[in-house]
């Protein structure tokens, strides 16, 4: 009896140990599935987190406008500039003419500059340009010219500020940076409108050119000498616009410049255009002297076809020794009239 007894409690013991057992392990095993699975959607979450930050895009500023200049130099503005000083007449009138103004402003013997701009600050003639009044208008960008202006953009840069060597040398090429004048001026909007107008101005205009086949040769009027225009300039365009052929074109050039050939009345005789057209770099006073002496002196300038027929014409330099900008249509009307003047009345 007391042995069957205590077999009972011993097996009892054995059973409630065994389920203990489990019962521990089971606690064990929940303990580490949940500790395990806590610690792999905290590592997935950091990982989900890190992705998403390396797949965002980093900040960056963009820039306001970058472009080439004549000098295939790149030019980058962080923003639209507020402080502009102006180096070259033709971008002078091109930047009031698309609504924008100037700081300081360079002197230009022979062209006039817009009426808003006389009163800005002069820092020098187009070739003596003073430095020190440039950086002294604290500008943040200058607009010079390739020709002039090299020697200066070292300088202005190591000071901080931005220079742009720029050119214009067409109708087409004119549009163009007119859109990039009115940009960094900050009046694109304004701007279409007044390129439409123009546009239907020319148009007018060439509509009514009759087609005929005429020629004439320009000639370049300097203190040093007289030069023969090949191409590379506007009056050149604008003569073509309306028709007229450059009978300069398959002369040599010049030595030292490609898009000139040197003059002399032997040349001249020799190809016998209609027109010669004339433009003054300078004062006009020097120029018409150097006419007198260097031509109208000549007893075989009187044999020239051009002269006899009182179609040499000394052009207005505003209208073609730069480029007329906005104002081209002036430039080929002027023009039209002293070649048609049947048509378009006579130039006043």
């Amino acid at each position: 009896m007391s042995l069957q007894l205590s077999k009972k409690k011993t097996h009892y013991i054995l059973t409630i140990s065994i389920i203990v057992v489990f019962a521990l392990v089971a606690s064990a095993c929940n303990g580490t599935e949940t500790s395990g699975s806590q610690e792999t959607e905290a590592h997935d979450q950091k990982e989900l987190k890190s992705s998403e930050t390396e797949t965002e895009p980093p900040a960056v500023n963009e820039a306001y406008i970058t472009f080439q200049d004549a000098t295939n130099r790149t030019i980058t503005l962080e923003q639209r500039p507020e402080r502009i000083v102006v180096l070259s007449p033709e971008f002078l009138e091109l930047l009031y003419a698309v609504g924008g103004q100037a700081v300081g402003r360079m002197e230009a013997l022979g062209v006039s500059i817009p009426e808003e701009a006389e009163a800005v600050a002069s820092v020098g003639t187009v070739s003596q340009i003073s430095l020190e009044q440039v950086v002294a208008l604290k500008p943040d960008l200058v607009i010079g010219q390739a020709r002039f202006h090299k020697e200066l953009v070292k300088s202005l840069e190591s000071s901080g500020i931005d220079v742009a060597l720029m050119s214009m040398s067409s109708y087409e090429d004119m549009k163009s940076k007119a859109e990039w004048m009115a940009k960094i001026a900050g009046t694109e909007e304004q701007l279409q409108e007044k390129l439409k107008t123009l546009d239907d101005r020319l148009n007018e205009v060439l509509q009514q050119l009759p087609g005929d086949h005429r020629t004439f040769i320009n000639l370049n009027v300097t203190p040093g000498g007289i030069s023969i225009q090949k191409d590379g300039t506007t009056g050149l365009e604008i003569a073509k616009m309306l028709g007229l052929s450059n009978v300069a074109e398959t002369l040599a050039s010049s030595p030292d410049s490609p898009t000139t050939s040197p003059y002399s009345m032997e040349t001249l005789a020799k190809q016998n255009p209609d027109y010669i057209f004339m433009i003054i770099h300078g004062q006009k006073a020097v120029g018409d002297k150097k006419i007198k002496e260097e031509l109208e002196s000549n007893p075989a300038w009187a044999s020239i076809g051009a002269v006899k027929e009182q179609r040499v014409i000394v052009v207005p330099s505003d209208l073609f020794l730069t480029n007329p900008g906005l104002h081209y249509d002036e430039s080929l009307k002027y023009l039209a009239k002293l070649v048609y003047p049947e048509i378009f009345g006579d130039a006043e």
